[in-house]
């Protein structure tokens, strides 16, 4: 249960702007996920836990390049969060959005960790194999609908298959929830079954 009440209205309707994968929906699935982490891991900081979940990914505002370091500041210089928080922990808030990308990150403190978690472990196959689908429509416009699913597949195996930079979890729950998503979209790819691909884009 909050323990204030908190408008995050002005943040929320940002996510209107960015791609298919950062819209509210994923926002949603870290934010529960991250909540349930909290309630076993951090239950005194609930407050916290879903400002950061929340506000994780507004610096795609202003490009994917940096968003971490972009959405932090964004925090810190927030006023309406002064009015409710104290300094050290808007700074808290701040240093979990800093550090939850799976690729760089090095996330210190309990809250950090759980918001790290929570991005990388709380979509489904589907969920995670259309994000990936729809950074390469982006980044990689010159692709075809085949090229695009294969790419997001090859990538998905890269960053969070066994070595990869993404497998960093932190607590259990994350690591369980991480291998489930996956596995449908490894295995797909290791019986270049593309239809099996295909399909999963087409869930949501």
């Amino acid at each position: 249960m909050l323990q204030k009440n908190i408008n995050l209205s002005k943040y929320e309707a940002l996510y209107e702007q960015f791609d298919g994968g950062h819209g509210m929906d994923h926002i949603s699935r870290v934010r529960n996920l991250a909540l349930k982490l909290a309630e076993k891991y951090l239950p005194d900081k609930l407050d916290l836990v879903y400002i950061a979940a929340t506000l994780h990914d507004i610096g795609l505002i202003n490009g994917r390049e940096n968003h971490e370091i972009n959405g932090a500041e964004m925090v810190l210089k927030d006023q309406d969060l002064k009015k409710l928080f104290s300094e050290e922990e808007i700074g808290e808030i701040a240093e979990s959005i800093k550090q939850h990308r799976a690729s760089s990150g090095k996330p210190q403190t309990v809250l950090a960790k759980i918001i790290s978690d929570a991005d990388k472990a709380s979509d489904s196959s589907s969920e995670a194999l259309i994000r990936a689908v729809e950074y390469g429509k982006v980044k990689y416009p010159e692709l075809t609908y085949e090229e695009q699913i294969w790419r997001a597949a090859k990538h998905l195996k890269e960053k969070f298959g066994k070595g990869g930079t993404g497998r960093r979890t932190y607590f259990p729950e994350s690591a369980q929830a991480l291998d489930e998503a996956y596995k449908p979209i490894f295995d797909a790819l290791s019986k270049n079954d593309f239809k099996f691909l295909e399909e999963l884009t087409k869930e949501i």
